[in-house]
């Protein structure tokens, strides 16, 4: 009866390597196997991805009781997932019989999830849901596309193919996704895609996940978008969005460094929670591909950008990846309120210049994060974040001063200043500005720093 999937032979560019497919994670024996099986689905998605984005059951007042509304819901970006778990306690031998129970559940779960969203669409407003990391959030349902899913704490039947709207994979399935990626936003991109495709037999979800990966790697190069490779974007805007290797895979230090980044930015304490979690899925929407490259750029940038007061070195790398909020990464040798004041309007510029260029982004976000190196030993960088939304609203003096500073959009990367260079600035803004540094705070804006040894 179960089936017997335990590993992978892969064949790819760089050669030939096996993925072991786990077994799913032991239950907590203190519990009940449902309960058990639920805590582990959210666990399993809080720890590989990031609990900010997996929300406990949601409690809905129907005629003078509580209903529980989903037994975890997934929120990151534009997508969500509404996931109901569904446990076998007393597993038979009879095939027969687990095809039954099979069918019976998939069937309830399907329906229990589709009604979560249903109440939650319904509900004429936003819900405040409670995260794995113990924050309530308000989450408006209406601002996201949906797929449900039913992970089955089952050991699987070999040939059972399940059918309904839903998506299903066993426990240990959904763990493989999120310790394969260990990205949040990159799993729920992969459920919402294959959840358009045709059904496949339970327990071999692995394998289409290297089917679609193969694919990944052998698709097209595309091209930037031409507006934007006109101003110097010239880099292909697509990876592989499913690496074949697990991510991290040989070169965990460097992968980390964009997790690093999102537990810094979760545990701000001056970002509201409501647009915290925008920051974050923007940051998790980096494409799991790409994330070693960009830590080995970041350790780079930090031992490059210490100098000698009273210098001052910026780098940057500009993020535009279609379908994507607008990321900019950066690294300079010092935080102060100057420092700080500058980059916050960096970003604000880099946003209304991309939304110039490119109307149909007006609604985008645009996050901007910089890093710089602590010298105390506690950790090794601060974390300071800056984001916006909309038009800015800048003055039209304050802007020719911005664009005179920091360059057209695609400009701006390693940009070296020194304190006499800030000076002579600052002269020129009082000339052709006479009242630079006010601005029409038009825009939705979140501005935080982590926390001092956090």
């Amino acid at each position: 009866m179960t089936n017997g999937l335990r590993g992978l032979i892969i064949e790819t560019t760089a050669g030939t390597f096996v993925r072991e497919i786990r077994s799913a994670s032991l239950l907590d024996e203190s519990v009940d196997r449902g309960t058990g099986a639920e805590q582990a689905t959210r666990m399993a998605a809080a720890y590989w991805g990031l609990p900010d984005f997996m929300f406990r059951p949601a409690m809905r007042r129907r005629g003078h009781g509580l209903r529980e509304l989903g037994d975890a819901i997934v929120v990151v970006g534009p997508r969500a997932l509404s996931v109901q778990v569904k446990a076998r306690v007393a597993l038979s031998t009879d095939d027969d019989r687990e095809r039954r129970w099979l069918d019976k559940k998939i069937v309830e779960g399907s329906r229990q999830a589709s009604g979560t969203v249903r109440g939650l669409l319904t509900a004429g407003r936003a819900v405040r849901l409670v995260n794995e990391r113990d924050r309530e959030i308000e989450i408006d349902a209406r601002t996201r596309s949906w797929v449900n899913v039913v992970v089955l704490d089952h050991p699987g039947i070999d040939g059972y193919v399940p059918t309904g709207p839903a998506v299903v994979l066993l426990r240990r399935d959904w763990e493989f996704l999120f310790e394969q990626l260990k990205s949040t936003y990159a799993v729920v991109e992969y459920l919402h895609r294959i959840s358009s495709t045709a059904p496949i037999e339970l327990g071999t979800e692995a394998v289409r996940y290297y089917e679609f990966a193969a694919a990944d790697a052998a698709a097209p190069v595309n091209r930037p978008d031409p507006r934007l490779a006109a101003l110097g974007f010239n880099k292909p805007t697509s990876l592989p969005l499913l690496p074949q290797a697990p991510a991290g895979h040989g070169d965990d230090r460097d992968h980390a460094i964009v997790r690093g980044i999102l537990e810094d930015v979760a545990v701000t304490g001056v970002v509201d929670e409501d647009g915290r979690l925008d920051v974050l899925a923007a940051i998790d929407a980096i494409p799991v591909a790409y994330r070693a490259e960009l830590g080995r750029t970041v350790v780079r940038w930090l031992d490059e950008v210490e100098v000698p007061e009273p210098g001052l070195i910026w780098r940057f790398r500009n993020l535009p990846w279609p379908g994507r909020p607008y990321l900019l990464l950066g690294a300079t040798t010092r935080l102060d309120e100057r420092v700080q004041r500058e980059f916050n309007d960096f970003i604000a510029l880099r946003h209304q210049q991309q939304m110039e260029l490119m109307p149909e982004r007006a609604d985008a976000m645009t996050v901007g994060i910089l890093l710089t190196r602590r010298a105390d030993g506690l950790r090794p960088w601060d974390t300071t974040v800056a984001a916006t939304r909309g038009d800015q609203g800048f003055d039209p003096r304050f802007r020719r001063f911005l664009d005179r500073l920091w360059g057209p959009l695609g400009g701006g990367g390693g940009r070296q200043l020194t304190d006499d260079d800030w000076d002579e600035l600052a002269e020129l803004a009082g000339e052709i500005a006479g009242d630079a540094g006010t601005r029409d705070d038009g825009g939705d804006r979140y501005v935080g720093d982590a926390p001092e040894g956090a």
